[in-house]
């Protein structure tokens, strides 16, 4: 072989030695990797789960009863999501969320509303437990609502009374029971979209200490700043669990809406309000001692419900649970 060819075939080795070391002592720097996804966040609190909690979960939602005489409630403080919304007389009920959070005990379990159908499709099917519901404002909930409904009536061992408390004020369950009955009917259910959007605070907030909500009479709440966040008081004493937990939240959302005449009546012939949570009307979002107003709007049962502030900005919340209070014509908000 001569010299010629040998150095000709020493050099293409050399070439072929090089290619297959992937180039490091070339110069050329490797391929690096795709970073990994972020983590899955609680989509009703923008918070990352702890390692008791399942993003994954499917949303149970409740009733829960608001009157003095239910009061104190249990299991509450685990929601991730609260909607007051009113009842006959002036009252409010509460539709409680629980997704990534759970509590042993939670009640007292009431019944259903007209309402809690266009409620429900935010959560894009979800477990809905309740204790009784008239006829003619069920029927449009199972119609519309895209929920797995177990009601008292229809699943008594579900759910027990508590002996020490009055009738029917007395109906609790647990949310792992009414999620694991939901899941064995409807194995198909998953975690629901988000309903707010999280993040920081939206530039051009104004302080506020105090926000005083009357819906009637029999129906107050004030919400107090403090460093833990928004302390609840109902009916002018502090809003205190049967835990002896203070209520208390990041945010709350304070929604302007209309009613329609459902007409319902109650057995003393009060009229069964809808409160109206598809359209659009002024919001308030409380979140760190401030205050930002706009607009809320939710186009159709398919939408979730978009908050902008006056220059049409997207309002943020501050990550953790949420007290929607929807407030009819008539109802009055004081802030300070």
């Amino acid at each position: 072989m001569s010299a010629r060819l040998s150095a000709l075939l020493g050099a293409l080795t050399l070439s072929l030695l090089a290619a297959c070391g992937g180039g490091s002592s070339s110069g050329h720097a490797q391929k690096s990797a795709s970073p990994p996804p972020p983590p899955k966040r609680c989509p009703l609190t923008g918070q990352l789960p702890t390692d008791k909690q399942d993003v994954d979960r499917p949303a149970l939602a409740m009733k829960i009863d608001n009157i003095d005489l239910g009061r104190p409630q249990a299991g509450i403080d685990r929601a991730d999501l609260v909607i007051e919304e009113t009842v006959e007389g002036g009252l409010t009920r509460l539709f409680t969320v629980f997704q990534c959070d759970k509590a042993s005990s939670v009640g007292p379990v009431r019944s259903a509303r007209t309402t809690d159908g266009a409620l429900l499709r935010l959560f894009d099917g979800a477990i809905f437990g309740y204790s009784g519901a008239n006829p003619k404002a069920i029927k449009p909930v199972a119609r519309i609502s895209h929920a797995v409904l177990l009601s008292y009536d229809a699943n008594p061992t579900l759910y027990h009374r508590d002996n020490s408390r009055p009738a029917p004020h007395n109906v609790f369950t647990s949310t792992d029971t009414l999620v694991k009955a939901g899941l064995d009917k409807d194995d198909s259910l998953d975690a629901p979209p988000a309903v707010f959007t999280y993040g920081a605070l939206t530039a051009g907030a104004n302080a506020a200490h105090t926000i005083s909500l009357r819906w009637s009479p029999d129906a107050s709440a004030v919400w107090t700043w403090s460093r833990r966040g928004w302390l609840r008081s109902q009916n002018g004493t502090p809003d205190v669990l049967a835990n002896h937990r203070r209520v208390t939240t990041p945010n709350v959302v304070a929604m302007q809406i209309t009613t329609k005449d459902t007409g319902i009546r109650d057995v003393v012939g009060n009229a069964s309000p809808d409160d109206v949570v598809v359209g659009s009307g002024k919001v308030s979002v409380f979140r760190d001692g401030k205050v930002i107003t706009g607009t809320w709007k939710r186009p159709d049962l398919d939408s979730p419900i978009a908050l902008t502030d006056a220059q049409g900005r997207p309002i943020a919340l501050a990550a953790g649970s949420t007290w929607v209070e929807l407030l009819p014509p008539n109802a009055t908000m004081v802030v300070r």
